[in-house]
């Protein structure tokens, strides 16, 4: 099934990165793999990724769910069927950004960069809202967020989503407009190949910064949308 689903996703390596990932990485369980969609669920995250040429298929494949909180949509056709099915009533929709390029950003030195501890869990809550208190403690127990230190001092911070998307980039306000965006996510990148991976996030369609910040370290962005619904 492994491959039958890499054969589907291949296809739009940019927009289905997401799910190719966490295959290649042997964190999902793949339900459905044919020549009409893919269905899997990450297992770190407890998320549902879909993939399908219609609706008719997606309709199937999501009737097969009892119960479901989270669910990451590839086609926007299918996404209120899902909401309406499963009571959901938040959409992100946002793009895809992949490097795939094999080379190492140049990074400046500016800033040291630590694995943040448990016990710094409060000041991320303090400037990042978009995750749950345990979601939080699952990526620091991980060891997946890392913050930048200015003179000793955190200036910001960077991470891995459960699911294995470069995220959580929040740079303190009175250190923006200075370049640790870039620091911190190209240390991300890096840290990422130096473990054989494909660095990829997404970003919300109305995030221009973000989408520039992507496109200057050499991200590809996928022209097709995915929606994030829970």
């Amino acid at each position: 099934m492994k491959s039958a689903a890499i054969k589907y996703l291949i296809k739009n390596p940019l927009l289905h990165m997401g799910m190719i990932e966490p295959i290649r990485r042997d964190t999902a369980e793949i339900l459905y793999a044919e020549i009409d969609g893919v269905l899997i669920k990450e297992q770190k995250s407890n998320a549902y990724m879909i993939s399908v040429d219609n609706f008719e298929k997606g309709q199937e494949l999501i009737n097969g769910i009892s119960n479901c909180n989270l669910i990451v949509v590839h086609q926007k056709f299918i996404t209120n069927y899902i909401l309406s099915k499963f009571g959901l009533n938040e959409e992100l929709e946002c793009f895809q950004a992949v490097y795939i390029d094999k080379a190492k950003i140049d990074i400046k030195s500016e800033l040291e960069l630590r694995e943040l501890k448990q016990n710094q869990i409060e000041i991320i809550l303090r400037h990042y809202n978009k995750l749950s208190n345990n979601e939080i403690e699952k990526l620091l127990k991980g060891r997946n967020i890392f913050g930048g230190y200015k003179n000793n001092v955190l200036i910001g911070f960077i991470g891995n989503h459960l699911e294995g998307s470069i995220g959580l980039l929040e740079i303190f306000p009175e250190y923006r407009r200075l370049g640790y965006g870039t620091i911190l996510e190209s240390y991300m990148v890096n840290k990422t190949l130096e473990n054989g991976l494909v660095p990829f996030s997404q970003v919300e369609v109305e995030n221009k910064k973000s989408i520039a910040l992507q496109k200057k370290l050499g991200f590809k962005i996928s022209k097709d949308k995915l929606y994030w619904l829970f």
